[in-house]
């Protein structure tokens, strides 16, 4: 009788597939099984025989020190970084974004959460805490976090390409956090790197707004499938009746200057409004459309509500009102200069800073007259962001208003 065949048999599968005797893919942190049947997943503790992880080298302290994972290979340097970011990111870097209605330390815990068993989202989570360090280290190290930065958004962005090409609704959840990240990390970078390209700003709203469709996208679907426990909270987006501003929400209230520009800024758009209803331009519909989403954002500052408060208004800005942006139109202008001096309202985040005041700065051509019907209008979102016409103008592009002469402004920049 021909003896048995022998075979190595896997002892890296999870207790409880151990417990049916059904065979675990071993997928971490939890099996497909496991994943199928709402269990909890455990695995028994590596051990040198199961072959994960290699045996203690000998010889030197060196040798240890430059020893690598047997399947990334990489550094043990590589993960020491990625241990300060991702404990930078726990301790600081999420600390500044918002939680409104989100259940309190959602961005602390619910996300690394979702990162450890999803490396597109883990890797974009490291990605915004080098930009942070950046935005902190400024004039000492911030051009090594910023390459890091960069290494880990476009793995990221990859990573992410490939999920949504095969988007399940187990990776729906991660991805749509996923967005959010890779649309903040849009918005931080030129500022922490302190750019002194010349700034497009149409080019920069409609990356933005092609960040937001995908942000969007990703949020209808959440609804349409059962979601893991960290992401209900965000269903609560889909309930406007839930935002209420009532009393202090966040340190943005505390700051009276901020507060003051919310005021003055609700009154320029409410002359605006007046400019516009008494115009007789065939658009004038899509202005008063524009403005009314404008204006409503501007008065639920610093909440976000259900559209998603004044980083989103790119996705709300119709294809209409780009092409007579474009081609200039003193009333379109005036509307995204509007736009610029919101964006202002939200300078206290680090990952939006000087992206109001670049704005507006850059609505206009250098030496670019103004009309007289506009000329205050101009003068004052210039100077509510820190970017004045006359005298210690802090721009540095010349603006020609009529009446006056072209002044040349120094070296100050407010276009970083």
């Amino acid at each position: 009788m021909p003896s048995r065949r022998s075979h190595t048999k896997s002892r890296r599968g999870c207790f409880q597939c151990k417990r049916r005797h059904v065979k675990c893919d071993e997928d971490i942190p939890r099996c497909t099984l496991c994943k199928k049947r709402g269990l909890e997943c455990t695995y028994p503790p590596p051990t040198e025989g199961d072959g994960q992880f290699p045996p203690t080298p000998q010889g030197s302290s060196s040798a240890t020190e430059n020893s690598t994972h047997p399947d990334a290979e990489w550094p043990v340097q590589t993960r020491l970084l990625e241990m300060k970011l991702f404990h930078h990111y726990v301790i600081d870097a999420s600390f500044t974004l918002r939680q409104d209605v989100l259940d309190p330390g959602h961005f602390q815990v619910a996300v690394p959460r979702l990162a450890s068993s999803n490396p597109f989202l883990l890797d974009i989570l490291l990605a915004f805490s080098a930009l942070h360090l950046a935005f902190l280290e400024q004039g000492t190290s911030e051009a090594k976090w910023l390459e890091i930065a960069l290494k880990y958004q476009n793995r990221a962005c990859s990573a992410f390409s490939k999920v949504l090409a095969g988007l399940s609704p187990e990776s729906l959840g991660p991805a749509f956090i996923c967005s959010i990240f890779i649309m903040l990390c849009a918005f931080a970078y030129p500022c922490v790197s302190q750019n002194r390209d010349t700034f497009d700003p149409l080019a920069q709203v409609l990356e933005i707004h092609r960040l937001l469709v995908g942000c969007a996208f990703l949020f209808q679907q959440l609804d349409s499938v059962e979601q893991p426990e960290e992401m209900r909270a965000w269903l609560v987006y889909k309930q406007p009746e839930v935002f209420v501003k009532n009393g202090v929400v966040e340190e943005a209230q505390d700051n009276s200057a901020l507060e003051e520009l919310q005021r003055d800024l609700l009154k320029s758009l409410d002359n605006l409004h007046s400019a516009i209803s008494s115009s007789d331009s065939p658009h004038r519909t899509m202005y008063q459309s524009t403005w009314a989403t404008l204006d409503e954002m501007i008065k639920e500052w610093p909440l976000g509500k259900a559209k998603g408060g004044i980083l989103a208004f790119p996705i709300h800005i119709s294809e209409e009102f780009m092409a007579r942006l474009k081609e200039g139109d003193w009333t379109a202008r005036m509307l995204f200069l509007h736009y610029g001096v919101g964006m202002h309202l939200l300078s206290n985040k680090w990952y939006v800073g000087i992206w109001g005041r670049r704005l507006v700065a850059t609505v206009l051509q250098p030496g670019e007259e103004i009309p007289p019907s506009w000329e205050g209008t101009v003068r004052w979102a210039r100077r509510a962001v820190g970017c004045d016409v006359d005298g210690d103008d802090e721009s540095g592009i010349p603006v020609k208003v009529e009446g006056t002469e072209l002044v040349e402004t120094g070296e100050k920049t407010c276009v970083l």
